[in-house]
């Protein structure tokens, strides 16, 4: 068995074989209409109204923690900073949950304090996140000093 062969199989396996509990990092989730979600295209900025970078470690049940990005020596940290109640809103029937998502993160615990490390977040690649199915790929810019997020293309239709 040749060796990136082999790397790629542990790889795999070690993904289905999950030590530590996984969680979502992700920008606050946001209400967006539906019929803006179908009409998304390349090129669309959605203005998030945040003027400083707020992150949320969230599951299946529902946001879990709060926290804030730390850099150190050349890596990125994530430090809890509060705890939530799995909170899940409930939509109207003309809008529809949106998160953007950086990506899956394991931790071993969650509670206030504990730092969580992780490689560099890359800005460039996000995911627009609804009912669990990615509908877009995005990178966060900012416009006129606040962040907001650019489409950079549009996966599937509603």
């Amino acid at each position: 068995m040749r060796g990136d062969t082999q790397a790629n199989r542990l790889e795999m396996m070690m993904k289905k074989h999950q030590v530590f509990p996984h969680y979502i990092l992700s920008l606050p989730p946001f209400e967006m209409k539906k019929s803006a979600l179908k009409e998304l295209k390349k090129g669309d900025i959605l203005l998030l109204g945040l003027d400083h970078l707020s992150l949320v470690l969230s599951d299946t049940k529902g946001i879990c923690a709060e926290v804030m990005i730390e850099h150190h020596n050349y890596a990125d940290r994530l430090k809890i900073i509060s705890l939530h109640n799995h909170t899940k809103e409930k939509p109207s029937k003309k809008h529809q949950v949106v998160t953007v998502s950086f990506g899956e993160i394991q931790s071993r615990k969650l509670e206030v304090g504990h730092v969580i490390g992780t490689m560099d977040l890359n800005f460039e690649d996000l995911n627009i996140v609804t009912e669990q199915k990615e509908i877009a790929q995005c990178s966060l810019i900012n416009v006129d000093g606040e962040i907001a997020v650019q489409v950079n293309s549009v996966n599937q239709r509603l």
